[in-house]
């Protein structure tokens, strides 16, 4: 009697592998589907520096949940500087609000705008009343551009025609009922910010 020969193991895929590389493929097509979304770094961190640096409400609304409640520790000066966290080359920082036309603006309006639509960009402006739009310029040339909602903090008082120069990008903000106000800041100690 002759033996059995050994049968090899099967090399099926399991259901269980095809499943994993199936998420493994959503996941990455949800990343790159998502990814023009994602806030810029320099944004992030603009918005996260205002509520860093603003100063406390002094009659905060009513905590709803204990989340709510985070420990606040003070930073060493009240100042946000836009170069220390802008690491794009930029020399002016303009922010427009909802109810300006970027068409007809002194700076915005001549500037160019690369493979941004100008066009495009005021016709979303005009869309919803808590856009705020923040432009780098290098040499009159739109460098970025970034929309930033009212919920993350209110632009307004820095919405000026001139914008601001590297050393001038230099603000204070304050919260009221939960909003973050930003404002310019006045009699900046030198040396406050790292780079100007």
């Amino acid at each position: 009697m002759s033996e059995p020969t050994p049968q090899k193991p099967s090399r099926r895929i399991k259901s269980g592998t095809v499943f994993v590389l199936g998420l493994g493929v959503c996941a990455a097509i949800g990343l790159l589907l998502y990814q023009p979304y994602l806030p810029k770094a320099w944004l992030h961190d603009f918005s996260g520096e205002i509520a860093v640096r603003a100063a406390p409400d002094p009659t905060p609304p009513e905590v709803e949940d204990t989340r709510q409640v985070q420990r606040r520790e003070t930073p060493a000066h009240p100042y946000i500087c836009a170069t220390d966290f802008i690491r794009v080359p930029w020399d002016r920082m303009v922010v427009v609000t909802s109810v300006e036309d970027i068409l007809t603006h002194p700076l915005l309006a001549d500037a160019a705008w690369g493979a941004l639509s100008r066009d495009d960009v005021a016709a979303q402006m005009k869309t919803d009343k808590r856009y705020q739009l923040i432009v780098l310029l290098k040499d009159r040339a739109v460098v970025d551009a970034q929309l930033f909602f009212t919920f993350w903090g209110d632009l307004s008082a820095i919405a000026r025609p001139e914008g601001f120069s590297r050393a001038e990008a230099v603000f204070t903000a304050y919260s009221d009922e939960g909003i973050y106000f930003v404002q310019p800041a006045a009699d900046v100690p030198a040396n406050v910010c790292k780079t100007p």
